[in-house]
């Protein structure tokens, strides 16, 4: 029996184990998992690139194997084997922009899972406040409206978000403010920075102008902690993943106050997609039969089959093909309607080489922003600041 190696990204799941275990049934290939966690998974990734060995197969975020393929540690996928997959058009358009790389014909991951961050809210504190449900998040300006209305109308907690120079979600969130404007981070060309322009600027400050609405608090403020507000039933606004958003609903363990009234809306402008990506690795070519293998359950992992009961499973995996979103779950609720539209209507960031690398020097930058600004920090000044600093970093970086 070929055995392979498999690196997961957290515990794989209950579905996901039998899944695998029918996989190795029906096909005679024995796949040994190799459980890395989120904090550390970048680094075991560049370690096994360097040395050229490890897994077979890996899962990824979405945007990291262009960064691998720039140490020539993947194995890129042939013709046949993505029609396989059922090719292009069976993906999310913005799942299968991540498996291209800029300046490159070939595809050097696929995708497996989808993600975006939604608008959480309390429906019976915009009703007190007066504000149109329906319109409400509509646009960025809308946001600030609302959240304006709100803090009159006597809600203490119009809005929370994560603040630190850690968090890197905070760049996804702020991505939809800035391509709803027609901005962008990077130039077209991908030699230049695009995020000090005019427009552009003036969508990094709409988001950060709306930690006004935020009580202040001690710093750094993590992902969990600032949902925890909100769950708590202490804030009326928020961002939350999709994932967490169905947990929220399906284990029902957060405040009953907010259960009862919460609602969900894409954030404004173009939402943020990402996700994560099956890679397999150059050493793997060394062994026909384990190559084989490891296409073999790339395959299998990304059929229909495969991504509509992870959409089931426990942790609801949102699946990156499009004739699996109608397995997500809770299928009539507000909640599926707005994930599958932000899904459509989304888009991914530009594979490039050095984007993981930006990616954490965006985190540093904007978590610097957001705690000035928290503090009482002017949000135009404090935006040129440390943008305009970084800007000028980047560029030299990108040439």
């Amino acid at each position: 029996m070929t055995e392979i190696d498999f690196s997961l990204i957290g515990q794989p799941s209950l579905t996901l184990q039998h899944l695998l275990a029918k996989f190795q049934d029906e096909q005679n290939i024995n796949v040994k998992i190799r459980v890395i966690e989120w904090e550390n998974a970048w680094h075991d990734l560049l370690m096994w690139a360097l040395y050229e060995q490890g897994p077979d197969i890996s899962h990824v975020g979405s945007t990291w194997a262009a960064s691998l393929v720039a140490l020539n540690a993947l194995r890129s996928f042939s013709e046949n084997e993505i029609k396989e997959t059922g090719g292009q058009m069976a993906f999310l358009q913005p799942a299968w922009q991540s498996a291209k790389m800029t300046g490159s014909l070939a595809i050097w991951s696929l995708p497996w899972h989808t993600y975006t961050f939604l608008i959480a809210y309390r429906r019976d504190l915009l009703e007190k406040a007066g504000v149109e449900e329906s319109t409400a998040f509509a646009t960025a300006e809308a946001v600030d409206k609302t959240l304006q209305k709100l803090r009159v109308g006597g809600i203490q907690y119009p809005w929370v978000v994560p603040v630190g120079e850690h968090h890197l979600d905070t760049l996804h969130y702020l991505a939809s403010w800035v391509w709803g404007s027609g901005g962008d981070f990077i130039t077209p060309d991908s030699h230049h920075t695009a995020f000090t322009d005019a427009r552009t600027f003036k969508s990094i400050e709409s988001f950060f102008g709306l930690l006004r609405y935020m009580q202040s608090v001690d710093l750094p403020l993590s992902e969990m902690d600032a949902l925890s507000v909100f769950t708590s039933g202490k804030a009326a606004v928020t961002i939350v993943g999709a994932g967490l958003a169905y947990e929220w609903l399906r284990n029902q363990e957060i405040s009953a106050e907010v259960l009862d009234n919460i609602g969900f809306a894409p954030v404004p402008g173009v939402p943020w997609i990402g996700g994560d990506n099956l890679v397999i690795w150059r050493h793997t070519r060394a062994d026909q039969e384990r190559e084989k293998a490891a296409v073999a359950l790339t395959e299998y992992l990304l059929s229909q089959t495969v991504q509509r009961a992870n959409a089931q499973s426990e942790d609801v995996g949102i699946p990156s093909r499009t004739d699996s979103l109608n397995a997500l779950p809770l299928p009539d609720s507000q909640l599926t309607k707005v994930v599958t539209r932000s899904l459509r209507a989304g888009r991914s960031y530009r594979s490039l080489t050095s984007w993981s690398k930006i990616e954490h020097q965006f985190a540093q930058s904007l978590g610097k922003v957001g705690a000035e600004i928290l503090n009482g920090a002017d949000p135009f000044a404090t935006c040129h600041k440390h943008l305009e600093t970084f800007a000028n970093w980047l560029d030299i970086s990108l040439r």
